[in-house]
């Protein structure tokens, strides 16, 4: 059986997306939530969830400042999202 992945399917971007979708679950915020508390669209939460866009430098570090996943450090956060990810 054949896959058939969209146009711009990456698969870094899924696994991205997917660690970003679990923390904010075990937070239990719901992504319009979550897209308040870090000044954020939806929209842009939605498209990082689905691997549809990379998750910015700039974002991560508005989610660290918001301490929504405190107490864990800016590194920590970056080595979830990214470093990890293309180990």
């Amino acid at each position: 059986m054949t896959i058939r992945h969209k146009k711009n399917y990456n698969p870094k971007l899924i696994e991205m997306g997917e660690r970003l979708r679990e923390m904010r679950k075990k937070k239990n915020l719901t992504i319009s939530k979550f897209s308040e508390l870090i000044n954020l669209s939806d929209k842009i939460i939605s498209n990082y969830e689905n691997g549809k866009n990379l998750i910015t430098i700039e974002s991560i570090v508005k989610i660290y400042k918001s301490n929504v996943f405190y107490p864990m450090t800016l590194t920590e956060l970056l080595d979830i999202l990214v470093v990890s990810v293309f180990e």
